[in-house]
């Protein structure tokens, strides 16, 4: 057997009448490549050359073979760090990086890690209720500190997809297969499955499920020291929630499943490990509930906490059509298939495409005599039918079947769950099985007569199922350019402590650039409004996106998203140029247009809203539409703003006390 941890030359030649094969445990413990036997000028064979990589070394070279997908995946997204931001999911990029800007801001300036000032002024934000991410941007905090929330962002999702390979391939070759090559392509799928890599569109912490691994190996193993594993698993579960608690959700939903169906199967060992096992899981409950009472507390009932969530149950769900189509974030990906299929391109929870779920059934079919597998195909199941939504859709059609999610859909905490995530449970199932089917195919190969004629055909298949599956590099888009008034500090000297930046439009969900610029630096200055998650409104607690709305904001908002083209040039010598018409309070642009509109009581409702928002400043930035938001700004306060570092200020200090 080769020594662990080193390289080894073996040699070995064939003897007479029988081929030479490796020790079987050697074989399984170690990375090979072999050499294919040659023969000298006399025709005689050569030995063959086997090379094993075993132990640490192994390990390594396997996290380098998930590390290389993860920078092909996220390969645009370095090569444009600092001048591009994800393309088809831009609000939520804004805001992870804006988390990431709140976790470094925790570590220089300290605060509470659950409610923040910094956004929604003069309310804040329930971050508890939100993708705080605590447990991924403090420990990003280093970098984003010295390199920005830009360059953490894309080190964060890198790291995702890597850790996550990597964790199931730790997993699977310690507790499921002993051979590292099954393993590490069961572990690559787990990391690089359709589902993560469509979430890698914006949302880092849905692709950051290193932990969900070792989640599943502790709770499996809960009746072996139940203390000891206990006390793990109730660690692992309290970090979980400060990365994604919806994906700790999903996972205990499954493991829950996977244990009931697992001991009905196995009911003999269900006796022996049933008390130890509930110890272990009541020694987790316990610990994860004191880490996690006042973060939940602060979620559930805290200061701008909300129930549910600001779409119906039936917005983003499994087509039962999509499980057989190829995603869009792949390169045999039909986009406007896909589309068609899915609600969004972040949300391709169940694309695996035809040749992967035959691939599977098969597996399914030849290891069916394992209870393990059949809990695990029965989890998968029960999990991808409750990711059909409410209502089941097929070809992108609702149809008036409901689905077994209709039963929960009323019921905490199914309430805050999308549905469609829970397809994600099958990524870990058919992982799991393509690791045992390479493992077993290569032993028998070992003893196959036509060995090397069976391999190439296992080859095949999977590369005809995987193949069509590999990601292509995330789309990105040009990032918002942060004006030298705010990249340059010199809105240090506008903004006094306990005032407010207000940016023209208002940042939101569908604008939230300012954002960036308050991530950039390192979230000094707070804003009114943002993209977030809260109530509705004081005396109602259903879920919205932002703060509740103001009329000066909207009224700004729709400005900004008119289908207008810029105003005719008329002359002018303001950085407007060419975009100046008429200007000063009460030039009117189109009085038949109720948006473009200024009425007195539309001033005194501006000075309301900025008054209760805090504003020191109003900044607008070159965008579209400028021209009308410059004339309607300049009318709402009654004086015209100074161009100062590549924006329009409008100082409302001493006017709006």
């Amino acid at each position: 057997m080769a020594a662990p941890g080193k390289l080894r030359r073996v040699v070995s030649r064939e003897r007479a009448g029988a081929p030479a094969y490796r020790d079987a445990v050697d074989a399984l413990e170690t990375f090979t490549v072999e050499i294919p036997t040659q023969r000298d000028a006399r025709g005689s064979a050569l030995p063959a050359v086997r090379w094993r990589l075993s132990g640490w070394r192994a390990d390594l070279l396997a996290a380098f073979f998930c590390l290389v997908p993860a920078l092909w995946t996220t390969a645009r997204l370095w090569h444009h760090v600092h001048t591009r931001v994800l393309g088809r999911n831009p609000g939520d990029h804004t805001l992870f990086e804006w988390m990431l800007g709140y976790g470094a801001r925790l570590v220089t300036h300290g605060g509470n890690p659950f409610l923040t000032d910094r956004l929604g002024v003069p309310d804040g934000v329930n971050l508890a209720a939100n993708t705080n991410v605590l447990g991924l941007s403090i420990p990003l905090a280093p970098v984003t500190l010295l390199f920005g929330p830009d360059v953490s962002y894309a080190l964060l999702l890198t790291l995702a997809f890597t850790l996550t390979a990597f964790g199931w391939y730790h997993v699977f070759t310690r507790h499921l297969v002993r051979h590292r090559v099954a393993a590490l392509l069961g572990g690559l799928f787990c990391g690089f499955a359709p589902a993560l890599v469509a979430h890698a569109n914006g949302q880092p912490n849905q692709v950051a499920q290193f932990v969900v691994p070792y989640l599943v190996l502790f709770t499996l193993r809960l009746d072996q020291r139940p203390v000891r594993n206990g006390l793990v698993l109730g660690l692992l579960a309290a970090y979980q929630v400060f990365v994604n608690e919806e994906i700790l959700f999903i996972t205990a939903l499954a493991l829950g499943l996977l244990v009931l169906a697992y001991g009905l199967q196995q009911r003999e060992e269900l006796r022996v490990r049933w008390r130890p096992f509930l110890t272990g899981l009541g020694v987790a409950t316990g610990l994860g509930v004191v880490l996690l009472a006042y973060p939940l507390y602060v979620q559930f009932v805290g200061p701008r906490s909300y129930r549910g969530l600001p779409f119906t149950p039936d917005r983003y769900v499994s087509d039962l059509l999509s499980f057989v189509t190829y995603p869009r974030q792949a390169v045999l990906g039909d986009p406007s298939v896909a589309a068609r299929l899915s609600p969004s391109p972040d949300e391709d929870n169940a694309s695996f495409g035809w040749p992967l779920i035959v691939l599977s059934l098969v597996l399914v079919v030849w290891l069916w005599r394992r209870a393990l597998v059949r809990a695990a195909v029965l989890t998968a199941v029960v999990m991808a039918a409750l990711s059909l939504g409410p209502h089941l859709r097929l070809r992108g059609h609702a149809t008036p079947i409901p689905g077994p999610f209709a039963l929960l859909q009323h019921i905490p905490p199914f309430t805050f769950a999308v549905p469609g995530r829970f397809a994600m449970v099958a990524v870990p199932v058919i992982g799991m099985l393509l690791a045992l089917g390479v493992e077993l195919i290569g032993g028998i190969a070992r003893n196959a007569r036509y060995a090397d004629q069976l391999r190439l055909l296992w080859a095949g298949v999977l590369v005809g199922a995987l193949i069509p599956l590999v990601p292509t590099p995330l789309y990105v888009t040009p990032r918002p350019a942060v004006p030298q008034f705010i990249s340059s500090g010199a809105w240090r000297a506008y903004v006094p402590a306990g005032r407010t930046v207000v940016t023209v439009p208002l940042p939101a969900y569908q604008a939230p650039d300012p954002m960036l610029w308050q991530a950039s630096q390192n979230l000094d200055f707070p804003l009114p409004r943002g993209y977030f998650l809260g109530p509705s409104g004081p005396g109602d607690p259903t879920a919205m996106f932002g703060a509740p709305p103001r009329p000066t904001a909207t009224k700004l908002y729709a400005i900004s998203v008119l289908p207008r083209k810029p105003k005719p040039a008329v002359g002018g010598d303001t950085p407007l140029g060419t975009l100046v018409g008429p200007t000063g309070p009460g030039a009117k642009t189109d009085p038949n247009d109720p948006a473009l509109t200024v009425t007195a009581a539309d001033r005194a409702q501006a000075r309301a809203d900025l008054r209760y928002w805090r504003a020191a400043i109003v900044v607008l930035a070159p965008q579209r539409n400028e021209w009308y938001l410059w004339q309607t700004v300049s009318d709402l306060l009654g004086f015209q703003p100074r161009w100062v570092g590549g924006l329009w200020l409008w100082d409302v200090r001493n006017t709006i006390p």
